[in-house]
């Protein structure tokens, strides 16, 4: 019988409950508990208040085999974590040297060092500037996020539960969930005693409509679970997305170079072309010669899964090697230039900041997985936005583009080709240039990877809000109501279409 540890989360600070700052810390500490057996079973967000502190971390350690605090560590007035916690168990134990808080002289940086009397300080070298301070089952980090993460990694011993593991399987559908609630109440009634289900909507997700989640510490209950929803669930709603697919595509990628997969086969032609031609400009350039033209279509949005793929397979390689790019197991940072038109949407401004900071957790590997994307964001026109890009990074002499045959003046272009005369001068690589717009929506379906939900909209070619509609051909008016929807991009079947939304 597995035993289970239970945990609490508290956020401490006036500018989370005032609105002033986003949380993030609460569901990164509750995903790392979690890929360690420990069930997070309340998160609590409170003020920068002495009593209210002292009386939810006393209330937390009775209630919790673990408890993790975050915020309220630091040198000013209102870090006064140390000091609630320090209320309920023990005085504050004053560094060793003599300070007096409350004198003009006093270094505020003095202030973290007094910290209650029976802590215990975890620290790794080159973890964090913070050492991690654990009194009795309390774990106290800090509330800046980079440094939360870092000081995250002693939960790794302190608070791994090597009697239980949680596992999970999910299921994707294109139905919303009240269709689904006999099936899922019916699953639910069967293997509740050993399975946590878990039924979540979405709005506006370019793959599903409904997640449903399973979970159990059981892994056969779990399969049986499983293989019982999936088939009650009616076939054609049931959605192969890969919540991974990011992580993940170096390897698929490879896969499907290597043959590997009869599902991909008709991937296999255009990714391993792509891949011979970014390998070839990672050979003739230095990575920080190279920049990747990213400005959220759905040409680019492929090309920079493409080239982060074989990016972190090139980081891999030469890590090993003597490449200066390369040094201490840290890759050079995957930069990307995105030249802003006139008008934008702001559905592809929102995107384009999405991609620049996306991460997911892996819990196998115990981290934030990060696309790690620098990106330039300079004002157009095309023409002199490069100018100006490259008049700040001089240094770049290869720009990897999106472009296509099919795109204006593209037809003769070579994949390893000058600027013409007049533009500022650099190398255009194009990794997809003989690719058909069908097979970009292939690779990004197949993939499961993310896109500008404008392509859900109708929109098959996408420039400024001043010169885009959804594409005519993609129509559909409701008979019954009069209804005008528009199918989204990749079911566009006339390539020879693709741009009649330009104006």
């Amino acid at each position: 019988m597995s035993s289970k540890c239970t945990a609490g989360i508290i956020i401490i600070g006036d500018e989370i409950t005032k609105g002033k700052v986003a949380d993030t810390n609460s569901h990164y500490v509750a995903q790392k508990l979690y890929a360690l057996g420990v069930d997070v079973c309340k998160i609590s967000i409170i003020p920068d208040q002495v009593d209210v502190i002292a009386e939810e971390v006393a209330l937390f350690s009775k209630k919790f085999t673990h408890v993790v605090t975050a915020g309220g560590i630091g040198p000013t007035h209102d870090d006064i974590t140390y000091q609630a916690i320090a209320h309920d168990y023990d005085p504050l134990n004053p560094p060793t040297f003599p300070c007096d808080v409350e004198t003009s002289s006093f270094n505020p940086a003095l202030k973290m060092a007094l910290v209650p009397a029976s802590s215990r300080l975890h620290h790794s070298k080159g973890l964090s500037v913070f050492p991690m301070i654990q009194v009795y089952n309390v774990y106290v980090m800090p509330g800046i996020p980079q440094y939360l993460k870092r000081c995250c990694r002693h939960l790794e011993t302190l608070a791994r539960n090597p009697d239980c593991v949680f596992h999970s399987r999910e299921i994707y559908l294109q139905a919303d969930e009240v269709g689904l609630a006999p099936i899922l109440n019916a699953a639910v009634k069967e293997f509740a005693s050993h399975v946590s289900f878990g039924s979540y909507p979405v709005i506006g997700h370019s793959y599903y409509r409904t997640k449903l989640t399973m979970e159990s510490t059981d892994p056969a209950r779990l399969d049986a679970a499983h293989q019982h929803l999936s088939a009650e669930l009616p076939a054609d709603c049931i959605v192969p997305y890969d919540p991974q697919a990011i992580e993940r595509a170096p390897e698929v990628m490879q896969d499907i170079i290597d043959g590997q997969g009869a599902h991909h086969r008709e991937l296999h032609a255009p990714i391993s072309n792509a891949y011979q031609v970014i390998e070839e400009c990672l050979s003739r350039y230095d990575p920080s010669e190279v920049c990747v033209s990213f400005n959220g279509g759905k040409d680019c949005s492929a090309l920079l899964h493409l080239i982060h793929a074989a990016w972190m397979t090139a980081a891999a390689r030469r890590r090993s090697s003597s490449s200066s790019s390369f040094v201490s197991g840290q890759p050079l940072r995957l930069r990307a230039l995105y030249i802003r038109g006139q008008d934008p949407f702001p559905e592809m401004e929102q995107f384009i900041e999405d991609t620049r900071q996306r991460q997911l957790f892996s819990p196998s590997s115990f981290f934030f997985f990060v696309y790690d994307l620098e990106l330039w964001t300079v004002a157009g026109p095309v023409r002199s936005g490069l100018k100006i890009a490259l008049d700040e990074h001089p240094e770049i002499k290869a720009i990897l583009m999106g472009t296509r045959r099919s795109d204006p003046h593209a037809a003769n272009l070579q994949a390893f080709q000058m600027t013409d005369d007049g533009w500022p001068s650099v190398m255009r690589v194009s990794p997809i240039l003989d690719w058909s717009y069908q097979q970009v929506w292939l690779f990004l379906r197949r993939l499961s990877l993310p896109y500008c939900n404008l392509y859900d909209r109708g929109y098959t070619s996408v420039g400024n809000r001043g010169n885009t509609k959804p594409n005519a051909a993609l129509r559909v008016v409701d008979p019954g109501t009069g209804l005008e929807t528009y199918r989204p991009a990749y079911l566009l079947h006339d390539c020879m279409a693709e741009r009649q939304g330009r104006l």
